[in-house]
């Protein structure tokens, strides 16, 4: 297990998958126990909480990110809600699923950095994409079949300039986002902004 202090409310925990095997967490159906899973990441917080001079007391949240291959990456932020009716800590679980391979999302803060990027990407010779506006964000998702293997590299830098790589689920997306354009985002925002 590695200990990481991001800032004074926020704390990251990396765990092998080894370190869960021996923490007792073998199988996809020990992840279904939730108080196993509790007791588990509370002993976690709390170990690495005096190992970082980490206060856990109170409400937190804590965000789950699997790395294949590699293990698991927890960010625990301390949180400043009240909680009259609770008298011990409260966690709450926001767990990242794993994107398929085949998909690249990325989220962007203002729609003129899409509109930007879509006249870019239009220059290259792509029109695909499937635009979301979810929680105050746009996301752009792109298929594997989007783009050539060969540019996929090339063409996520380019986009990186205007957006971050998104650790949200794509069934997230289609589930509770609101659907700007479903396909073809590139080659309509550069049709309507152009």
């Amino acid at each position: 297990m590695r200990l990481e202090r991001l800032a004074y409310d926020k704390m990251k925990i990396f765990l092998t998958y080894e370190d869960l095997e021996k923490r007792g967490i073998t199988t996809d159906k020990t992840w279904a126990e939730v108080p196993v899973i509790d007791e588990m990441f509370q002993d976690m917080i709390t170990e690495a909480s005096e190992e970082l001079n980490f206060d856990p007391d109170g409400p937190v949240v804590v965000e789950v990110f699997s790395i294949p291959a590699q293990g698991l990456v927890i960010i625990v932020t301390k949180t400043e809600e009240s909680l009259d009716d609770f008298e011990e800590p409260v966690i709450e679980w926001q767990i990242g699923l794993d994107q398929p391979e085949e998909a690249l999302i990325f989220e962007f803060s203002d729609i003129e950095h899409v509109i930007q990027l879509s006249k870019v990407l239009h220059c290259q010779q792509i029109s695909e994409g499937a635009l979301y506006h979810y929680k105050g964000s746009y996301f752009l998702k792109f298929e594997k079949e989007d783009f050539l293997p060969e540019y996929r590299k090339i063409l996520t830098s380019v986009i990186r300039e205007y957006a971050n790589k998104s650790e949200i689920s794509p069934y997230v997306l289609e589930e509770y986002g609101k659907i700007i354009f479903n396909s073809m985002a590139v080659k309509n925002l550069n049709n309507y902004f152009s």
